[in-house]
């Protein structure tokens, strides 16, 4: 039996071991061209892990993939049952044990020696579960996973051979990960673009949806006021009609004023936060002024108007322009979406914290589900 080694004569050695490098080699290459095709994480490490348990002809094997927000690894395993090794391998990648490892280079036996007492633990842990060996899996200098083996089916010890194929392997997988967490953070950009994309045209839409609103509202007191205005230069008009078309005049000139004044808020608004100037005053004789200027629009559709005013409401601070255009626009859309004859009240009443206004109606109201969303900008539920 001299000169016997594992593959035969010595004769026959160097042919069959020329045999297992290329063997060796073709397998390199069938997985490159299954790990380049590879898009998704968790195909890929179920590829990796079975590609290297069948290199070693190993029964188990440990994946431990790098997550990117954390300091942590993702585990996948085959051989070891997920139940025994959840919550047990806590090995950060900016451990003792990671930062050995990455830094030896190959594949490596499993050793307690010199490793803080959780990191001991861990390996202790793994060596019960029969898991001996360990190599790291690196692109670009980054420490991207380490592949944790255990012993092989055959009892063989793993050869230089077997380690270099094996790393050449892992160091192929490093690169598909790194070039699958690149794809996916491409996809995640494209998705975002997507999003914003199609959350611009809508703000587009909303734009020209709300700009024509815009138009017709101001088209209304102006309608009115050069209607009533030609109305003043019939000859022989009564004292009473004159005052009546003057009186017209100014209330559509204020409701104008009050639309441009909204617009001009709208646009401060989206520069800066807008600025309040409270000063002291009574609510309701703030609520009696504002009616008393919707008086030709709630006799016009004969509605139902009440004021349950509270008549012990105490004066508190509020800014009053703001609060006058707040309570306009309530009132204008109580009166606008209510039908005839309908019902409109305006209340007020003290509060634990203040003093509250209500403006409520019988209109067709505003869809519970919709009601947040009527804050955003240029949005309108009804169009």
């Amino acid at each position: 039996m001299a000169g016997m080694d594992l593959y035969g004569t010595m004769e026959d050695a160097e042919p069959r071991t020329l045999r297992k490098r290329i063997l060796g080699l073709e397998t390199l290459l069938e997985l490159s061209r299954s790990l380049v095709s590879v898009r998704e994480v968790e195909r890929l490490d179920g590829l990796v892990l079975l590609t290297v348990m069948g290199l070693l002809s190993v029964s188990r094997a440990v994946l431990l993939t790098r997550d990117r927000e954390n300091d942590s690894f993702h585990v996948f395993c085959r051989g070891i049952r997920d139940a025994d090794v959840a919550g047990r391998l806590t090995l950060a990648p900016s451990g003792v044990f990671a930062r050995r490892l990455k830094a030896a280079g190959g594949i490596a036996s499993l050793r307690q020696e010199g490793l803080p007492k959780r990191e001991s633990e861990v390996i202790a842990f793994l060596e019960q579960n029969r898991i001996h060996y360990a190599a790291p899996i690196r692109a670009k200098g980054e420490l991207k996973g380490i592949a944790l083996l255990g012993n092989r089916i055959d009892s063989k010890e793993i050869t230089p051979f077997d380690a270099e194929m094996l790393q050449s392997i892992l160091d192929l997988a490093g690169i598909v990960i790194d070039n699958v967490q690149l794809y996916e953070d491409l996809r995640n950009v494209n998705v975002t673009l997507a999003d914003s994309n199609r959350r611009l045209k809508e703000l587009d839409s909303l734009k020209n949806e709300f700009l024509s609103n815009v138009g017709h509202e101001l088209r209304t007191p102006l309608t009115c006021i050069t209607g009533f205005a030609q109305c003043l230069s019939y000859p022989d008009l009564p004292p009473d009609q004159l005052r009546e078309f003057s009186q017209n005049i100014i209330q559509q000139s204020d409701k104008l004023s009050d639309l441009i004044d909204q617009i001009l808020d709208l646009s401060e608004i989206s520069d800066h936060p807008l600025t309040l100037k409270p000063e002291k005053g009574n609510l309701n004789d703030l609520i009696q002024e504002v009616t008393e200027q919707f008086r030709h629009d709630i006799e016009e559709k004969d509605l139902r108007f009440h004021m349950e005013l509270n008549p012990v409401l105490p004066e508190i601070r509020f800014d009053v322009a703001r609060t006058r255009r707040v309570l306009r626009n309530l009132l204008d859309n109580a009166i606008k979406f209510s039908k005839r004859r309908g019902r409109v009240v305006v209340s007020s009443a003290v509060e634990e914290e203040g003093v509250s206004i209500s403006v409520t109606d019988d209109g067709i109201g505003i869809p519970v589900e919709d009601q947040e969303s009527i804050f955003e900008t240029f949005r309108q539920v009804d169009g």
